[in-house]
């Protein structure tokens, strides 16, 4: 049996969503082994003068608890 922890990360790019994403996994593959699933629970963005400053996307990454 495993046993799997969630944490959460949020990523933000100037191009959009997908690399805010990719953002996360990049981070999170930095430092975690054993990831298993990254869910985007939240998406929005940051503006400056009426327009997208920035894409932001709040992740839960799930992976393998070692022993």
């Amino acid at each position: 049996m495993s046993v799997v922890k969630i944490i959460t990360l949020i990523g933000e790019s100037n191009k959009g969503w997908q690399e805010a994403a990719d953002n996360c996994i990049k981070e999170a593959q930095k430092t975690l082994r054993g990831v298993t699933r990254i869910g985007v629970k939240e998406m929005d963005v940051r503006l400056e003068n009426n327009k997208v400053e920035m894409y932001r996307v709040r992740c839960e990454i799930s992976f393998r608890v070692e022993r």
